[in-house]
């Protein structure tokens, strides 16, 4: 699932940027803090609907003719009704504990067929007006909904945290400033700040400094790197010269990093002020020296989602099946499945399919290649190695070329990387 915004600059964006990060946060503030106390939960849960529902019309209404909006406005609001219900029968099937693995698969199972089954619903049910729209387009938000949800079962089963009351399951999965593109904040730490909020965790000073650098990397840094990108400057309709393709390729790996990175230290920041605490979800990802660094930087809670609730589990029945001496090479397979499942996650068509097999066979090679290093230099030779500058600036520089050139896969369908190859002329 891609950042919002990552095609065009559009007059709209500030009012989708202005309804969960202005007008909910003044809202969400006055419910917290003025609700009695037996109606708190429930106020800040309905003041979530009442914005998600803002939200989800507001970037909805991108390509609606004017004349179109009411219909467009009722049928969205249906659709997002139907949205709250399916999410309401996630927690009834968690509270009735009815059966081992449907709570656990039930919205994974949503995501897969709105989002990856073609044409099977749009027919007959997306009203003409607006049937180039995407059924999923009605379900803002729907894979980072079915990941954070998702996981508070696995925290609830693990007894991490308890089970939730109802308003309180509805607050985090509807919590507006990570409704549309994460993070994919763990309900832990949700519950945890919201009952017993630590300002230590969210200092307000830091939150405001936080939303500011987020908007300046989402509004200013990422709007100038996207003239570099391949829509600003390959999609004009004219030859270009090859040495384009490199600055494109760097224009869009830093348009993407400023436009997410930007919009998830928005939405860090105004929960911040709420006093609830959200995960980071990029630490200086462009500093690290392989793949698998980066990717422990890089989309953070993705990484952390996907490893606990399918690399782990999936090695550990591995290693069990084939034998410690195996371990290796299960854990090999283990990297390739998750890399290859988390390039489907972000959008369907063969681009994204093929997305995930170049990261899977990136760090898999990270992954025997370390293992190689360790065995031929030893504890004290691979620790040098890792010291030494030069290497590192090496290793790092080609981290970045990889998957930099891999983004390719995902900012453009097979026909626009076609079209964009055509455009070059020979120098």
């Amino acid at each position: 699932m891609l950042p919002f915004g990552l095609n065009h600059w559009n007059p709209l964006m500030l009012l989708t940027l202005a309804i969960p990060f202005l007008f909910f946060p003044l809202a969400a503030y006055a419910a917290l803090e003025w609700a009695p106390r037996r109606f708190r939960t429930g106020a800040f849960a309905a003041v979530n609907l009442v914005f998600a529902l803002g939200v989800c019309l507001s970037r909805g209404a991108y390509g609606v003719r004017l004349h179109y909006v009411k219909q467009y406005v009722i049928f969205s609001s249906v659709m997002f009704l139907v949205y709250v219900l399916v999410v309401s029968a996630q927690y009834l099937l968690l509270k009735k504990r009815l059966g081992t693995w449907l709570p656990l698969m039930f919205l994974l199972v949503v995501l897969l067929y709105v989002k990856y089954v073609p044409g099977s619903w749009n027919q007959g049910i997306v009203p003409g007006p607006f049937s180039s729209k995407a059924l999923g387009d009605f379900f803002l938000g729907l894979s980072y909904m079915a990941f954070r949800l998702t996981y508070m079962v696995h925290e609830i089963r693990n007894g991490d945290v308890p089970l939730p009351s109802f308003s309180e399951y509805l607050a985090f999965a509807f919590f507006v400033p990570t409704l549309s593109i994460g993070p994919i904040n763990p309900y832990s730490a949700f519950h945890r700040s919201f009952e017993k909020p630590d300002r230590s965790v969210t200092p307000v000073g830091r939150c405001w400094a936080r939303i500011l650098v987020g908007l300046t990397k989402y509004l200013f840094f990422g709007n100038l790197a996207n003239q570099l990108s391949y829509d600003g400057l390959l999609a004009d309709g004219w030859p270009h010269p090859w040495i384009d393709f490199p600055i494109a390729v760097a224009g869009f790996c830093a348009y993407l990093y400023c436009n997410f990175s930007g919009f998830c230290d928005i939405a860090i920041g105004v929960s911040g002020l709420l006093g609830i605490h959200v995960h980071e979800n990029f630490d200086r990802p462009f500093r690290r020296r392989n793949l698998q660094e980066f990717w422990a930087h890089w989309h953070m809670t993705l990484t952390t989602y996907m490893r606990d609730m399918v690399f782990v589990p999936l090695s550990k029945v591995m290693i069990r099946h084939f034998g410690p001496k195996s371990a290796p090479h299960c854990i090999a397979a283990c990297i390739a499945i998750v890399f290859l499942l988390m390039g489907i996650w972000h959008g369907a068509g063969w681009n994204f399919v093929l997305f995930g097999l170049w990261h899977s066979v990136g760090v898999v090679t990270v992954h025997y290649y370390t293992l190689m290093l360790k065995k031929r230099l030893g504890k004290v030779g691979y620790a040098k190695y890792r010291e030494n500058r030069v290497i590192y600036h090496i290793a790092n520089a080609v981290t970045l070329v990889y998957f930099a050139t891999g983004l390719m896969l995902v900012s453009n369908s097979m026909r626009g990387m076609g079209m964009i190859f055509r455009s070059f002329r020979p120098m």
